[in-house]
């Protein structure tokens, strides 16, 4: 802190280590802009402190200089960023379009969004746990770096019974974008991905930051060097894999984030029997998994031979039905 910031970070409020004949003796220095402060007491006591008057301005041609610059630059990947992360740049369109269209009724096709109040049963769990937390007999310290073991395996004898998924599968962590980026530092800079057209721009974008892609192309508004897999109403939202080009990494919505479609078994089947041709690690992301009512897959383990080429991530969340309670799962069978 400067000694202006210091001088007028004083307050009026009472102060005990002013005495009552202290006063302030202020000096400015042009050349130097430093402002000097002498306090001199005589007595202690309280007295009502006033912030000192800042120095004049300097005249407007006059360039401000930096006192201390580092030698740190960012991340150069990150320039290749356009108009920022997808669902912010959606949001900053509709209120630039509500404002100037205030009546409109604006269908929200953004970022999914939590709706309801956690139930209460959760919140009580929560609540008695985190009071156990304050006892001798209760605390615990760090937990698990997997998650709990008990939570692993529940999860894995509620959801993967029978497919051969065990508790030391599983990963319990904060959200599966988080887990979409760690993948990305766990596959380093030097490998190429394939992402479905239109999918989830996390993909893309974690991809970007890692230096795994391209510039921009304006023309096709794409990056370079990344599989885009058309999916579109002609071809089932599913892509046409024989004009698909090798990659180390493909990354697989299902039900598709934001067409909603959802893979039948034939098509993964199709796809880990390509990602197996090619030695290629799929990252299943089933976020919207449990929404499901056909006999689509939930998940790609229950395809045969997936557990050997494929990662597999969930959103804990939406087993409550969007209540607001956001954790994901991490599934891989020592794929690295």
């Amino acid at each position: 802190m400067s000694v202006m910031q210091q001088a007028t970070s004083i307050s009026s409020s009472g102060s005990g280590f002013l005495g009552q004949n202290t006063f302030f003796n202020t000096r400015y220095s042009s050349s130097t802009k430093e402002l000097s402060i002498k306090v001199k007491t005589k007595n202690s006591g309280i007295c009502k402190c006033v912030a000192a008057t800042p120095p004049p301005p300097p005249p407007p041609n006059e360039k401000q200089q930096i006192a201390y610059k580092t030698n740190v630059s960012r991340n150069g990947n990150m320039a290749k960023l356009q108009a920022g992360y997808l669902f912010p740049e959606i949001a900053r369109r509709r209120a630039a379009h509500m404002l100037k269209y205030p009546d409109a009724n604006v269908i929200r096709l953004g970022i999914g969004d939590t709706t309801e109040p956690i139930p209460e049963f959760i919140t009580s769990a929560m609540a008695k746990r985190a009071h156990e937390l304050s006892t001798l007999e209760g605390y615990s310290g760090y937990g698990a770096e997997q998650g709990e073991k008990q939570l692993r395996a529940k999860i894995a004898s509620t959801y993967y019974g029978g497919l051969g998924i065990e508790e030391n599968d599983i990963f319990v962590s904060d959200g599966a974008k988080c887990d979409i980026s760690r993948l990305q530092l766990l596959f380093g800079s030097n490998v190429t991905m394939a992402v479905q057209d239109p999918s989830y721009p996390a993909y893309v974008d974690s991809s970007v930051i890692m230096g795994q892609t391209g510039q921009f192309q304006t023309d096709v508004e794409k990056y370079g060097n990344i599989e885009y897999m058309r999916c579109t109403p002609e071809n089932g939202f599913f892509p046409d894999l024989s004009k698909v080009s090798r990659t180390d990494v493909i990354f697989f919505c299902s039900p598709n984030n934001p067409t909603g479609s959802a893979a039948t078994r034939e098509q993964l089947t199709r796809l880990v029997q390509f990602a197996k041709k090619n030695g290629s690690i799929i990252v299943y992301d089933s976020a919207y998994g449990m929404y499901m009512t056909d006999d689509n897959p939930r998940s790609i383990f229950e395809i045969p031979g997936a557990k050997e080429v494929s990662m597999y991530m969930m959103n804990l969340f939406v087993f409550l039905l969007y209540f607001f309670l956001n954790f994901s799962i991490l599934i891989s069978k020592g794929l690295l």
